[in-house]
């Protein structure tokens, strides 16, 4: 199954991210909200893009589907930030011929955690790694 090599709570990666003007802007301007009255991150916008970032290094399997996102933001997030990105794997079950998935993305600027997100995926149980 998808990531069957990880355990429960495994890191099963790193990446940086910076939330900067210019895809901040693209973002905003998508979402019809006038960029110079925000100074802050979208909770939504850091959940889409640090789920970009993990599946460039995990794809998900055809047949997937991605389900859910919940994000929880402890402390704002300067747009401009340079946040680092650890993910986990928190839960793998199998359930009507799918497995269903949860990765734990936590986001961290100098060791402080500033937040975190789950991401829901449901993947083909028969998928194997070519």
């Amino acid at each position: 199954m998808y990531l069957d090599k990880f355990k429960i709570k495994d890191q099963l990666c790193e990446f940086d991210i910076e939330l900067n003007e210019g895809y901040i802007f693209d973002y905003y301007n998508s979402c019809g909200i006038n960029f110079h009255d925000y100074q802050y991150v979208f909770p939504t916008e850091l959940a889409t893009l640090s789920l970009k970032y993990f599946l460039e290094k995990f794809p998900i399997p055809n047949g997937s589907i991605h389900t859910s996102q919940e994000i929880e933001i402890t402390t704002p997030i300067k747009i401009g930030s340079k946040l680092t990105c650890i993910a986990f794997l928190d839960s793998i079950k199998e359930i009507r011929g799918r497995g269903i998935v949860i990765v734990n993305i936590k986001y961290t600027k100098s060791k402080k955690i500033l937040g975190h997100a789950n991401a829901t995926l449901l993947v083909p149980l028969s998928w194997k790694k070519e």
